[in-house]
C-alpha cells in the first residue's frame, strides 16, 4: 500500500472514531509514525485529506456494494446484504463525525449529497432494472422516478430526528413498505424470506 492511500486509509478510521474536528494533522502524522512535512507533501490541508478519504470511503463502498450485487442470486439478497452492511459500517461511526462533517466540511458535505461523482445513482439504479427483469419489480413503474425517491427516503432517513430510532427501525418503517409497494408477488415472498433470514 503507497503512503497516500496508507495515510487515507488510517486517516479514515480516525475520523470515524473520534470525529473530524479533534483528529488534527498533528495527531494522524503521530499515529502513522510520519512526519507533519510527509503529511503535508502528500495532501494540501486537512480539507483536502478529509475530502480525499471521503472519495477513497465512497469508492471502497461503491466497489462492495458491485460485488454483493455480481454474488447475489436475486436483486432482493443483494438489497438485504447491502443494507446489512451499511448498517455495520454506520454503527461503527461516532455520530459526532456526522456533525463535524455538516459544520465544518460542507463543501465536501454537499457533494457527497448531491448527485455526482460521490453520490452515485447506478448502484440502485441497477438494482431497480435488475429486479425488473427479474419479475421481482412491477414492469409498469417508471423506475427512474423509483430511483430517484428512494434516494430522497435515504435523505429523509438521514435526519437528525430520526436518529433516534436506529437503522433497523428506520429500513422497517420506512424503506420495506416502499419496497413491498413496487414488488410483485414474487418479490413480495422474496422480501419476506430475507427479512426473516437477516432478523432471526
Amino acid at each position: 500500500m503507497d503512503t497516500r492511500l496508507r495515510i487515507l486509509k488510517e486517516a479514515g478510521v480516525m475520523f470515524s472514531k473520534y470525529g473530524l474536528r479533534s483528529v488534527t494533522m498533528d495527531s494522524i502524522a503521530s499515529e502513522l509514525g510520519i512526519s507533519k512535512r510527509t503529511l503535508y507533501e502528500t495532501f494540501k490541508d486537512k480539507d483536502d485529506l478529509v475530502a480525499q478519504a471521503i472519495e477513497e470511503g465512497a469508492k471502497a463502498h461503491k466497489q462492495y456494494c458491485q460485488t454483493i450485487i455480481a454474488e447475489s442470486e436475486n436483486v432482493i439478497e443483494a438489497i438485504f446484504k447491502i443494507g446489512k452492511l451499511n448498517h455495520e459500517l454506520f454503527s461503527k461511526i461516532n455520530p459526532v463525525f456526522f456533525e463535524d462533517f455538516k459544520k465544518y466540511h460542507s463543501e465536501i458535505f454537499n457533494r457527497v449529497n448531491q448527485r455526482g461523482d460521490l453520490r452515485d445513482y447506478k448502484i440502485t439504479e441497477s438494482l431497480l432494472n435488475r429486479g425488473a427483469n427479474e419479475g421481482i419489480f412491477s414492469d409498469d413503474i417508471d423506475l427512474e422516478l423509483v430511483n430517484l425517491f428512494l434516494h430522497k427516503i435515504i435523505d429523509l432517513a438521514h435526519c437528525d430526528e430520526f436518529r433516534e430510532f436506529g437503522n433497523e427501525k428506520i429500513f422497517s418503517a420506512m424503506f420495506l413498505p416502499y419496497l413491498i409497494g413496487i414488488s410483485t408477488d414474487k418479490g413480495k415472498e422474496l422480501i419476506k424470506k430475507y427479512f426473516n433470514k437477516f432478523n432471526s
